[in-house]
């Protein structure tokens, strides 16, 4: 089961690049953390289905793009965008409700989170031998006994 993560929307106010030029942006709003893609990059992995950068939004003076913060790109399936943060995080938006965005036949899409992969997992609270061979553990000395 999925649940509610946060939201997109379209940019209302300027955001600066690094080269102080104002981009276009679909701001992402995830656990109260402001994110944000390019509209120009997303348009062209929608149609492509290459991955686009998912950055941070900084503010000093104003909204600037800083940093890269992950990546979003189409399902396998082709009916979702997902987006994959740096720190491991998964979310999924329709691109249905995205397209809706996009159009600005709506305000806003849900973004949902996404169980975390298997293949991200770090198994905590493991000896090193529990790795090693048998023979490893049984041939281990320390904390034997003196005869």
């Amino acid at each position: 089961m999925m649940k509610n993560a946060g939201y997109l929307q379209l940019n209302r106010r300027p955001v600066l690049d690094e080269e102080g030029i104002p981009q276009d942006i679909l701001e992402l709003y995830l656990y109260g953390t402001k994110l944000c893609i390019r509209i120009n990059a997303l348009r062209t992995a929608l149609r492509s289905g290459v991955s686009v950068s998912v950055e941070r939004i900084q503010r000093n003076w104003m909204a600037y793009i800083g940093r890269s913060a992950g990546y979003a790109r189409i399902s396998k399936s082709g009916k979702a965008l997902n987006i994959e943060l740096a720190n491991g995080e998964r979310f999924t938006v329709s691109l249905d409700s995205l397209h809706a965005v996009l159009c600005s036949r709506e305000r806003y899409a849900s973004v949902a989170a996404l169980p975390v992969s298997m293949a991200g997992t770090i198994v905590r609270n493991r000896k090193i031998t529990d790795y090693g061979p048998l023979s490893a553990r049984e041939g281990s000395t320390r904390g034997a006994l003196p005869a």
